[in-house]
C-alpha cells in the first residue's frame, strides 16, 4: 500500500510538471507526456483493481448471490405464511388436509372466461378436484372451478355466480351471502357482499359470518370464517333481513392459499 501511494505521488508530480512545461513552451512537453503515459499504464491498471474480464466475473458472482438471497427470502416468507396458516382459526375450523398453493394468475369478471378467478400452481396431479374449497389464513377464498394437471382455476368469493350458505351471530342463524345488491338498497362498496337472513332472524353489526357447509363438503366445508357484518339494511318488508358483509379475505391481494382436499384419517 505504501509503495502504491509513492507511485501515485510520483505520477501526480510528473503530470504536474508536464502541465507547467506545456504552458510555458507548447509542444516541449510532448516527449515528457508520452513517457509519463507509458510509465503510468501499469500503475493505473494496479490502481484500477482488475481488468474487464475480472470485473465481469465479479459482477456475475454478485448477481448470482443476489438471486440466491431473493430465493432464500421467498422461501422464508413461505415458511412464515404456512406457519401462520397452520395456526389460524381457518385450519382449526376445517379439520381437513390443506394443500398449500401459490396464486400465479388472475382474471377479472370482465375477462373472456366470464368469471372472477385466480390460477394456483397445484392441480390434478396434486390431488385437486373441481368444487373443493379454497381458503387462506384469513378465511374463505372460493372454490375450485377448473383443474389442469399442474394448475387449477379458483372461482372467488364475490363473483356474481357465487352464493354461499352461511351461519351468523351468536345463535348461528342461517342465511346466504352473495355479491348482488337487493333493489332499492344502497350499492355495495368494493369487495362488500350482501347477507340475506333466512326467515325473521335478526342481524347485528359485528356479527361474524361463517360457512354453513355443503353435503359431502362440496363445494364448501362448514365453519370457515367468511366475514363480518358492517351495516344492516333498513327493513323494507322483504322476506329476509339483509346486511352488508366485509369479507375477511381481500381477493385483490391473494398470494398463498390452500385447497381443502380430503378428511384426515
Amino acid at each position: 500500500m505504501r509503495r502504491l501511494t509513492l507511485v501515485s505521488v510520483l505520477l501526480a508530480g510528473a503530470t504536474g510538471a508536464a502541465i507547467v512545461v506545456d504552458l510555458a513552451r507548447p509542444g516541449l512537453a510532448d516527449p515528457v507526456r508520452e513517457a509519463v503515459a507509458v510509465a503510468a499504464a501499469p500503475a493505473q491498471r494496479v490502481l484500477a483493481g482488475w481488468d474487464d474480464g475480472e470485473l465481469a466475473r465479479l459482477s456475475e458472482e454478485r448477481n448470482e448471490l443476489a438471486a440466491q438471497v431473493d430465493r432464500l427470502e421467498a422461501r422464508e416468507r413461505d415458511v412464515v405464511e404456512l406457519d401462520a396458516l397452520a395456526r389460524s382459526s381457518t385450519v382449526a375450523a376445517v379439520d381437513r388436509r390443506l394443500l398449500p398453493a401459490r396464486v400465479v394468475a388472475f382474471a377479472s369478471g370482465s375477462s373472456p372466461v366470464g368469471s372472477r378467478t385466480v390460477t394456483v400452481d397445484v392441480g390434478r396431479e396434486d390431488g385437486v378436484a373441481p368444487d373443493q374449497t379454497v381458503v387462506s389464513v384469513d378465511g374463505l377464498v372460493g372454490r375450485v372451478l377448473r383443474v389442469a394437471p399442474r394448475s387449477a382455476d379458483v372461482l372467488l368469493l364475490g363473483d356474481a355466480q357465487v352464493v354461499v350458505g352461511v351461519r351468523f351471530g351468536d345463535e348461528g342463524a342461517l342465511g346466504d351471502v352473495q355479491a348482488g345488491t337487493p333493489p332499492e338498497l344502497r350499492p355495495r362498496g368494493h369487495g362488500e357482499l350482501t347477507l340475506t337472513a333466512l326467515g325473521d332472524s335478526e342481524i347485528a353489526v359485528g356479527d361474524e359470518v361463517t360457512t354453513l357447509g355443503s353435503p359431502d363438503d362440496v363445494p364448501y366445508v362448514a365453519g370457515i370464517p367468511l366475514g363480518t357484518v358492517t351495516d344492516v339494511d333498513p327493513d323494507r318488508g322483504q322476506l329476509g333481513r339483509t346486511a352488508v358483509v366485509r369479507p375477511h379475505v381481500d381477493t385483490d391481494t391473494l398470494d398463498l392459499v390452500a385447497v381443502v382436499t380430503v378428511a384426515d384419517g
